[in-house]
C-alpha cells in the first residue's frame, strides 16, 4: 500500500499548490485543463470561463478588457459580477485571472468548441473543498482503504438552450422588439483575430431580424473558420445590419440572440468579394 499512500500524499500535496498559486480557482477546473494538456500539449483547449467579481465594477471597462484577451465577448449576469465567456484557456491565463483584486472566484467546464450552455454556476466559494484537503491525513495502516474528499457538484441554474457566449456586455437597459437589452445601443463593432499580411478579406454582411422582423439590436454575430482557429464577431446595429471582415474560407455562422435563442448558417467566403447572410428570429 506504500505505493497507494504516496499517490495520495502527492495528490495533497497538489492540491496545497493550488489553494497557494490558484486560490480563487475551483481545483476541478484546474485539473481538468492540466489533464487535458498533458494529453494534448499542442492543443490549447476551449472552455466556458465564468468569473465572479466584486460588485461596483465598470462592465463595459470589463467587456472590452476580455475581448482584447480572449477576442470573445462574454455574457453578463447578476447585475455585472458574473462574466460568461466561451474562450481558450491555459494555466497562465488562469494564474492572471485569479491575481486581479476585482475576482473573486473561477470556475468553468470543458466545451471543446465555440457552441456552450448557459451560466451554469452560482458562485460559491471552495474554501469546503480546501478545508477538507488540508485537514485530510495520509493513512500509514497496512492495507487502509484510501478515500479521497470529493467536491459536492455546484447548484445549476443550467438552461437546456443553446448558446453561443458572445452576448453583448452592457449596462443600462431599453425594450426594443420585445428584447430586454442590458444596457445602451451598441454599434456595430467588428472584433477578430488580425488578417495574415497580404490578405484581401472578404465581407459578411446582412440583416438580423427580431421578433416581428424588428432589428435584433444587441445581438451579436459570430464567424468561426472551419479547420482553422481564425474568428470574427460583430453586434447588430440600430437598423439590425452587421458587416464582419473574414479571409477567405469556409465558416460556421452563429447568432446570439439578447433572450438567448440562437441561429446558425454555413457559408463559404470568398477574397475581395461581399456575401450576404441575413437572419431571422
Amino acid at each position: 500500500m506504500s505505493e497507494v499512500v504516496e499517490i495520495r500524499d502527492q495528490f495533497l500535496e497538489l492540491q496545497k499548490k493550488y489553494r497557494q498559486y490558484l486560490p480563487k480557482v475551483d481545483p476541478a477546473l484546474i485539473d481538468d485543463l492540466l489533464l487535458r494538456q498533458v494529453e494534448n500539449p499542442n492543443v490549447v483547449p476551449m472552455y466556458m470561463v465564468e468569473v465572479f467579481t466584486r460588485p461596483g465594477l465598470n462592465t463595459e471597462e470589463v467587456r472590452s478588457y476580455i475581448i482584447s484577451k480572449t477576442g470573445m465577448s462574454p455574457a453578463i449576469y447578476d447585475n455585472g459580477t458574473h462574466y460568461v465567456t466561451n474562450q481558450k484557456l491555459t494555466l497562465e491565463m488562469l494564474k492572471e485571472i485569479s491575481d486581479s483584486e476585482e475576482v473573486i472566484e473561477v470556475v468553468g467546464e470543458f466545451t471543446g468548441g465555440l457552441g456552450s450552455s448557459g451560466a451554469s454556476h452560482e458562485h460559491r466559494p471552495h474554501d469546503g473543498r480546501h478545508a477538507r484537503i488540508a485537514s485530510a491525513q495520509s493513512p500509514r495502516v497496512p492495507n487502509a482503504e484510501v478515500k479521497v474528499p470529493r467536491e459536492e457538484p455546484s447548484t445549476r441554474t443550467r438552461s437546456s438552450r443553446i448558446v453561443i457566449y458572445t452576448a453583448a456586455g452592457i449596462i443600462g437597459a431599453i425594450a426594443l422588439a420585445g428584447f430586454i437589452i442590458s444596457g445602451g445601443i451598441l454599434p456595430n463593432t467588428n472584433v477578430s483575430q488580425t488578417l495574415p499580411a497580404g490578405t484581401e478579406p472578404g465581407v459578411l454582411h446582412g440583416y438580423v431580424a427580431g421578433p416581428g422582423g424588428l432589428p435584433a439590436v444587441g445581438a451579436t454575430v459570430l464567424a468561426a473558420q472551419q479547420g482553422d482557429d481564425f474568428f470574427a464577431s460583430g453586434f447588430v446595429s440600430i437598423n439590425g445590419q452587421y458587416s464582419i471582415d473574414l479571409q477567405p474560407g469556409s465558416y460556421i455562422v452563429y447568432v446570439a440572440y439578447p433572450d438567448g435563442t440562437d441561429k446558425l448558417a454555413t457559408v463559404d467566403v470568398q477574397r475581395g468579394a461581399n456575401h450576404e447572410l441575413n437572419f431571422a428570429y
